[in-house]
C-alpha cells in the first residue's frame, strides 16, 4: 500500500509539474490565474459642532476576478466592512461572445451614475456625493447586463441592464424585471457626456423611474465633472414624491519630484439634494468639500492620504453636520 501511495503521489505531481512547465513552444496559462485585489478605506472624523471625534473602518474589500478562456471571465467582490457590516458585492460570469460586446449575469452595481459606480477608493473624497449616497443609492441587484462599444471617431459606450429590483442578494421572484440603460459618448479631446435611464420598482417604490445626466473634462491633472439625478416614485402610501441631486467637483494634480509623496491634489466640491413631496419642495442639504489629498503612488487612487473639510449650508438630516476627516486609502 505504501509503494502504491508513494506511486500515486510521484503521478500527481509529474502531471501537475508538466502542465504548469513552460516552454518556447508552449503558450502561458498565466492570464487565466485568477488576479487577487483589494482596497481599504480607514479614517478619522471630527464633528466641529459636537467637539466629538471617531475612528472607523469604511471599507475593508477583497475580490478576485479572472478569465476561464477567451469568452468566459468572472468577478467575486466582498466587503468585510461597510459600515462595519459583512456584505457580497459582485458575483458574475461575464461572457464575451464577440469583439467589444460584454455579457453580465449574476450580482453587480446597475450600470447608472458615474459616481456611484466608482470604487471607494476612487471616489476622490473621503465620503460621497449625495447623489450617489442618497438619490440612487442600493442600486447593486442581480440580473442580466449587456456592453457594448462602438469604435467610432466618435466613440460611444452602451449599456443596458434587466434587474430583479430586490436588491443586494436578495434573488426573489419578481412579475417584470427592472431596466436601466446608460449611453456614454466620448470622450472627444478630453470631453464625455453621459445619459442614464432607469425604470421599474422596488420593495418599497412603485412606478420608479430615474434620469441622469452627466459631463466631464478631463486631462493628465485635471478633472471637472458635474452630474445631475432625478428620481420619482409612488412609496406604498402612494403618495407621489420626487428627489433630485446635483454636484460639480474638480481636482487638480501636481506631480512632485519627492521620493515619498508622488502628486498633491487639491479638490473642491459643492453638492446638494432635496425632494419634493404633494407639491412641496425642500432642499435638504447642501455642503461644500475642501480638501487636498497627497499620493504616494505615480498614479492616483492607489495609496493616498486626504485631508477632508465639510461646510453645510443645509442640513435636514442629524448625520449632516460640519465636520474635518483624514482618510487612508490603500488598493492593491
Amino acid at each position: 500500500m505504501l509503494q502504491k501511495a508513494i506511486f500515486i503521489v510521484l503521478v500527481t505531481s509529474f502531471i501537475f509539474i508538466n502542465g504548469f512547465a513552460q516552454t518556447p513552444d508552449q503558450p502561458t496559462q498565466n492570464i487565466y490565474l485568477p488576479k487577487i485585489d483589494g482596497s481599504l478605506k480607514t479614517k478619522f472624523e471630527y464633528d466641529l459642532e459636537s467637539k466629538k471625534m471617531r475612528f472607523e473602518v469604511r471599507n475593508a474589500r477583497f475580490g478576485a476576478r479572472g478569465n476561464i478562456n477567451k469568452y468566459f471571465g468572472y468577478r467575486v467582490e466582498v466587503d468585510l466592512s461597510d459600515e462595519g457590516k459583512i456584505k457580497m458585492l459582485d458575483a458574475y460570469v461575464k461572457v464575451t461572445p464577440v469583439e467589444n460586446m460584454d455579457v453580465y449575469l449574476g450580482q453587480r452595481k446597475v450600470p447608472f451614475g458615474t459616481d456611484y459606480l466608482r470604487n471607494p477608493v476612487e471616489n476622490i473624497f473621503a465620503n460621497r456625493s449625495f447623489v450617489a449616497k442618497y438619490v440612487n443609492n442600493e442600486l447593486r441587484d442581480i440580473g442580466l447586463v449587456v456592453n457594448y462599444q462602438f469604435k467610432f471617431h466618435v466613440p460611444f459606450d452602451f449599456w443596458v441592464a434587466a434587474m430583479n429590483g430586490t436588491g443586494n442578494n436578495n434573488p426573489q421572484w419578481i412579475d417584470k424585471p427592472n431596466y436601466s440603460t446608460r449611453l456614454i459618448v466620448g470622450p472627444v479631446k478630453n470631453f464625455r457626456l453621459v445619459g442614464n435611464f432607469y425604470q421599474g420598482s422596488t420593495l418599497l417604490e412603485n412606478k420608479l423611474s430615474m434620469i441622469g445626466g452627466e459631463m466631464r473634462y478631463q486631462t493628465d491633472k485635471l478633472l471637472i465633472e458635474t452630474e445631475f439625478l432625478h428620481r420619482h416614485f409612488t412609496d406604498t402610501g402612494f403618495i407621489a414624491q420626487n428627489q433630485y441631486g446635483f454636484y460639480v467637483h474638480s481636482y487638480y494634480n501636481f506631480f512632485t519630484n519627492v521620493k515619498m509623496i508622488q502628486i498633491i491634489s487639491p479638490t473642491l466640491r459643492w453638492d446638494f439634494m432635496g425632494k419634493e413631496v404633494a407639491e412641496t419642495s425642500e432642499l435638504i442639504a447642501n455642503r461644500i468639500t475642501s480638501g487636498i489629498n497627497f499620493s504616494f503612488e505615480p498614479k492616483q487612487f492607489k495609496a493616498e492620504i486626504r485631508l477632508n473639510y465639510e461646510k453645510y449650508f443645509k442640513k435636514a438630516l442629524p448625520a449632516h453636520f460640519d465636520k474635518f476627516t483624514v482618510e487612508f486609502i490603500a488598493k492593491f
